[in-house]
């Protein structure tokens, strides 16, 4: 009898722990119930423009965002000849923008000896005085305006001939031609600079063309401004301009003519 009295509390004891057991199993843990209760996290803004910078990043080296292409004018591939005109030319155009910023944000000071500086100065405009600096970088200031989409146009060899680009009085336009895609993106730049220069009419004082880089006035590469060479006449080289720009963005001059 004792046995039994024993094991019916036994019974009862093991069920009201399943039971209790049971009721715990079905109550959410303070964790989960905190999870479900507590508000959303509004989104970190900068996070979210942090993530977008790091996408933006992550794209190919050379490859632009397509909705940040622009359509150029006239640049379809049957006046081209290529079928991606329009991300060249703007690829071109936004490294031409930075040569020429990274330009203007030097010279707004005086130069310190051996510096990059200091050497693309006298590489490309000799010597030039405070003043004269001022004068360039307000050239700089010219050629930056117009290097927007709304200034380009695409030509065929039918109309440029053997050019690679060229500025146009008669329609205040750079005409970009067929021997231009070829080339890579420093030289674009360079040359989009330099026709830049011919709409801001740096050369207006001069009759016919200033020496191009390569010319023996003007030697590529490593080579200091021959001694024939004045302050006053690279002022008024288009090439002066594209390539002193090239030279300080690049933190080196480059080998290359383009022209």
């Amino acid at each position: 009898m004792l046995d039994t009295v024993e094991q019916v509390a036994a019974t009862k004891q093991a069920s009201t722990g399943a039971r209790a057991t049971a009721a715990r199993a079905r109550q959410p843990s303070t964790m989960a119930r905190a999870a479900r209760v507590a508000p959303a996290q509004p989104e970190d803004p900068l996070a979210g423009i942090l993530a977008r910078a790091v996408r933006q990043r992550a794209a190919p080296a050379g490859v632009l965002q397509r909705q940040a292409i622009p359509h150029y004018r006239d640049c379809v591939p049957s006046v081209t000849g290529v079928p991606n005109a329009d991300e060249l030319l703007e690829q071109a155009r936004l490294r031409a923008r930075e040569y020429v910023g990274a330009a203007r944000r030097a010279l707004a000071s005086a130069p310190a000896a051996g510096t990059t500086y200091a050497v693309a100065l006298a590489r490309h405009f000799v010597a030039p005085t405070a003043a004269d600096r001022a004068t360039i970088r307000g050239h700089y200031d010219t050629i930056l305006a117009g290097l927007r989409v709304n200034n380009f146009i695409c030509n065929s060899n039918a109309i440029c001939g053997g050019e690679q680009a060229a500025w146009h009085s008669s329609d205040d336009l750079l005409h970009i031609c067929r021997p231009f895609w070829p080339m890579g993106r420093t030289c674009r730049a360079i040359i989009l600079i330099h026709e830049g220069a011919h709409d801001a009419d740096v050369d207006a004082a001069i009759a016919g063309h200033s020496p191009n880089r390569g010319d023996p006035a003007y030697p590529a590469g490593n080579h200091a401004a021959p001694g024939t060479e004045t302050t006053a006449g690279r002022m008024q080289n288009p090439d002066a301009y594209a390539f002193f720009a090239a030279h300080i963005w690049r933190g080196t001059d480059t080998g290359v003519t383009c022209f």
